[in-house]
């Protein structure tokens, strides 16, 4: 089954965030979850969490941590904590 471009974008933010090296079928299938709940954050999130808009060169500014595909709390608590890698 194809991965939608959500859960692509979903798969890479969860990794970033652990700082990891996991396949995306190992994420997708441990993490489901999380990737559901960044997807529904990320289209709650563009209207909700804007700070100030302007039209002239369309710019947009998001409360502090916060905005679509950001790890927020609720993310947090449903992942392990970041890998730190000390050596490369």
């Amino acid at each position: 089954m194809e991965m939608s471009t959500e859960e692509k974008k979903a798969i890479a933010v969860i990794r970033n965030y652990l700082n990891v090296d996991w396949e995306d079928s190992y994420i997708l299938s441990e993490y489901d979850f999380v990737v559901d709940q960044l997807i529904q954050n990320s289209k709650a999130s563009k209207s909700a969490d804007i700070k100030s808009m302007s039209e002239g060169d369309q710019s947009v500014t998001y409360k502090d941590n916060s905005g679509p595909w950001t790890i927020t709390d609720d993310i947090k608590a449903m992942l392990p904590k970041p890998y730190i890698k000390l050596f490369y």
